[in-house]
């Protein structure tokens, strides 16, 4: 630990050595990183509220549109790892206002765009910022709050800034983008950094280590497995799984990811420390953490589409639709981190994946007669279900490992949490799309369509939302929709309860671990 570690753990207890929490500088810290949680996620849905409207000024290929969400998430999921590292190498405070800065910037550019090529380089430069601020962010609560249940109390309000965040998104998003444009959504982040960056200079403390290395060889084995992955999921939704660009990206996709196992295995300092996954308890908070990511944004995502595209809202209806899930989940982030502390983390997981595969199963049922009352309270238990384990994961993972190895698990958490966030659109997006070609060539078969003709809509559906004025056809697009976001959301389902079923092994574990 270098001189200003242990500077700023020293600041943050009290003479008798637990800590107060109180002190105008742990607040104006804890103000810092919170802001920059908001940032980071309101980036995540304010983004899909933006859809339609972009895709009407910018000429966007519909099957392109996934790539809005993925571009940020993908390139913040493929550096947050080295975001710890960097900030430990360079300074923590430099690296975490400037991933501000990053982001704030990234955005500016998708609101002055004028191609969507344009706009995929803003966001990919915002994921940028992100996988400065998350795991920075995290190192710096975990820093400042060493007391184990104030620390899980913290990082609970920490892990519920992102709750507010994503809560919001869909509503300011909708809102700006009824008022003026979808550009107006891509500002909200300026106003923000233009707080964050001084109350920063002001509460972070500087802390470095010069000998830290950087670890550029698992880096791009990082970036291109999952780039190489998550490009060949959403391709093959669009193309087929027998293609050979897709067999291809897939492929390269897994072989980088098993270098990056075995270059990390063998590195120093490696970004990703494998080393510690030997220990079955930890690997399961990181799959569990993963999931839990997966689980909640992929039924943001698949709802969002449901809504706007079967039940016909507008983008401010549909953000308000989606409060049910915001709400609860934010609620319960804040609660969890004292539930952790009485019940312990391994609890909370099961109960949180059960709870929202349950509400998943709930979701898969729905179609366009369906009221508000039925899917709103199916919302609110996957909101609930996901806020009993985002914390809770992060506090399993620390609870696992020696005290001097948490910075490195909360970055490995942190990373592996938006690894399932971006394979959570990516996966259940493809889903949804080859589903729904495939039930739209039944359905124009049972409508007696002709062939050229049904052809040609299957075709169209493959690169996005066929249109047509005959009210057979569209009568057809719409329930093979619905039956594209019902197998969707029942994958997700299925998913989240099988992880379930490994949040029992973690609780038959840590029940061991402590009797």
């Amino acid at each position: 630990m270098s001189k200003a570690d242990e500077q700023q753990d020293s600041d943050s207890t009290s003479p008798t050595g637990t800590d107060t929490g109180r002190r105008p500088r742990h607040l104006a810290v804890m103000v810092t990183c919170c802001l920059g949680m908001f940032m980071a996620f309101i980036e995540v849905t304010a983004a899909i509220s933006t859809l339609r409207s972009m895709q009407v000024e910018l000429s966007v290929p519909p099957a392109f549109l996934s790539w809005v969400s993925s571009a940020y998430t993908l390139a913040l999921a493929a550096l947050v790892l080295s975001g710890g590292a960097i900030g430990e190498r360079f300074g923590r405070k430099r690296s975490y206002l400037s991933g501000v800065v990053i982001l704030a910037a990234g955005s500016l550019v998708v609101a002055t765009a004028p191609t969507f090529g344009v706009v995929m380089a803003g966001r990919v430069i915002s994921g940028v910022g992100g996988a400065l601020i998350l795991p920075l962010s995290l190192a710096y609560v975990v820093m400042t709050f060493t007391d184990a249940n104030q620390r899980a109390r913290m990082i609970s309000v920490w892990v519920s800034m992102s709750g507010v965040a994503l809560a919001l998104g869909p509503v300011l998003g909708g809102a700006l983008n009824s008022m003026t444009s979808w550009r107006a959504v891509f500002v909200i982040n300026t106003p923000l950094a233009l707080v964050t960056v001084p109350l920063g200079v002001y509460a972070l403390r500087e802390a470095a280590n010069p000998q830290r290395r950087l670890d550029p060889g698992g880096q791009f084995l990082a970036v291109v497995g999952l780039t190489g992955l998550v490009y060949g999921v959403i391709a093959g939704g669009r193309d087929g799984y027998a293609a050979t660009h897709v067999l291809a990206s897939l492929g390269l996709g897994v072989l980088c990811l098993i270098g990056l196992v075995l270059v990390e295995a063998r590195a120093e300092q490696p970004m990703l420390d494998v080393r510690m996954m030997r220990s079955l308890p930890y690997s399961i908070s990181l799959f569990l953490a993963a999931v839990g990511l997966f689980g909640f944004v992929g039924v943001t995502y698949v709802q969002v589409m449901f809504l706007q595209q079967v039940q016909r809202h507008t983008p401010l209806e549909s953000g308000l639709r989606l409060l049910a899930e915001m709400v609860a989940f934010m609620v319960v982030t804040v609660l969890a981190g004292r539930w952790t502390a009485r019940f312990g983390p391994a609890r909370m997981l099961l109960t949180g994946l059960f709870t929202a595969a349950v509400a998943a199963l709930l979701l898969s049922t729905q179609d366009a007669d369906t009221s508000y009352l039925f899917s709103g309270l199916a919302l609110a238990l996957v909101g609930a279900g996901s806020g009993l384990v985002i914390a809770p994961s992060t506090s399993a993972a620390l609870s696992v490992v020696p005290p001097q190895r948490a910075p490195a698990a909360s970055n490995a958490v942190t990373g592996f949490r938006q690894v399932g966030s971006v394979l959570g659109t990516a996966v259940l997006g493809a889903v949804l799309g080859t589903r729904f070609a495939g039930a739209l060539a039944d359905e124009l078969a049972e409508a007696n369509v002709a062939a050229p003709r049904a052809e040609a809509l299957v075709r169209a559906a493959r690169q996005g939302i066929p249109h047509s004025e005959d009210p057979v056809v569209r009568a057809a697009i719409l329930r093979s929709y619905e039956s594209g976001v019902q197998l969707s959301l029942l994958c997700n389902s299925v998913l989240l309860l099988c992880a379930s079923g490994v949040a029992v092994v973690f609780v038959v574990l840590s029940r061991r671990k402590h009797s």
